[in-house]
């Protein structure tokens, strides 16, 4: 009966709700993260990765990227879907980005202040189909998100849009149903979609993940959502789903790469409305490991950082506040049962 009374105590310890959003400490102006996703060369070749925009909604930047793209191009397929979309034909309509080469996606932090920050987003895509018979070597699109430091949210035209998703603070972790993504912002667009919210968050303590950067060695953070239909028939049709599955650093709280095909709100930024995406390059060495002790994600995985991690070791307890968080309620615990069994 102590020890059982004690519980809650560790959790109001764990629980989000101790402090307000704080930043970690590599939140700085210059800090950036690079995710990537590379095509199979095996089994997998030639298989393809999709987005699905509507041109009409790109910001004016990245409609300016793919216009100029499509008409530097030789191929005649380019050329009349420029002239389609260029001349207001189809531009409302949701179209697809068919991925055949690698793809990379770099967040950067800059304009730090006590309130706020800017988050700016990169995907650049490689091999790139916009269009039957149009194919693009190369393809940028480039966008900016303000961070509430505050609240921890992402705000778009005074709207919460959801936290970042590259990021955890690992002693403030997101509870049950905190909002990841108001994905219902596509319902405007004549596509069916509601918010998606945390379904899950737990502490993967079997399985190491393989990044580009380094191992990562369990205990790692994993925070999945609610799924949400994403059904779109106003220009053909489309039917989907938006989730996000999402593994992160038990000592930085930085992503490491997404378990499952999932979107990322901050695509949203960029114009991007839904991510169909498997990382062909990962599922190919997964099958020459032993996936039931290390893996390679199966989404983005983590690419390049000026993040320093702690040094690369196992059987340690990461040094973060968490940790002594997780040692005060184990002391605690121990405390409580010989107290009970002494009575």
């Amino acid at each position: 009966m102590k020890v059982i009374k004690i519980i809650p105590i560790i959790f109001l310890l764990l629980s989000p709700s101790v402090s307000a959003f704080t930043p970690p400490s590599w939140f700085k102006n210059g800090t950036y993260v690079t995710y990537a996703i590379f095509p199979g060369k095996e089994m997998y070749r030639g298989y393809s990765n999709s987005f699905a925009y509507i041109p009409s909604e790109l910001p004016r930047r990245n409609w300016n990227a793919l216009i100029e793209a499509l008409q530097s191009s030789n191929s005649k397929g380019c050329l009349n879907f420029t002239r389609e979309i260029d001349g207001g034909n189809y531009t409302s309509c949701l179209w697809p980005l068919e991925v055949y080469g690698p793809m990379f996606l770099t967040f950067r932090i800059t304009n730090v202040t006590n309130t706020s920050a800017v988050v700016e987003v990169v995907l650049v895509v490689e091999n790139v189909s916009p269009h039957l018979g149009c194919t693009l070597s190369r393809l940028t699109f480039e966008g900016t998100l303000l961070l509430n430091i505050t609240s921890g949210y992402y705000y778009i035209n005074g709207t919460k849009l959801g936290p970042p998703s590259f990021f955890v603070v690992p002693y403030e972790l997101p509870g049950k149903k905190t909002l990841l993504f108001r994905s219902s912002l596509f319902r405007r667009y004549g596509i069916l979609c509601n918010d998606i919210y945390v379904r899950n968050v737990s502490f993967d303590d079997k399985k190491s993940v393989n990044t580009f950067v380094r191992k990562f060695y369990p205990p790692l953070i994993r925070v999945a959502s609610t799924s949400s239909p994403f059904r779109y028939s106003k220009c053909g049709y489309l039917s989907t789903s938006l989730n996000m599955d999402i593994t992160y650093d038990f000592d930085t709280g930085i992503a490491i790469g997404t378990t499952l095909s999932g979107f990322w709100p901050e695509l949203y930024a960029l114009g991007i409305m839904s991510a169909d995406v498997f990382n062909y390059h990962s599922a190919e060495i997964n099958k020459k490991l032993d996936t039931s002790r290390e893996f390679w994600p199966y989404g983005f995985v983590l690419y390049k950082t000026n993040v320093k991690f702690p040094r690369e070791e196992t059987g340690k307890a990461p040094d973060t506040v968490l940790k002594y968080y997780l040692i005060l309620g184990l002391l605690l615990l121990t405390a409580s049962a010989l107290w009970g069994w002494r009575r």
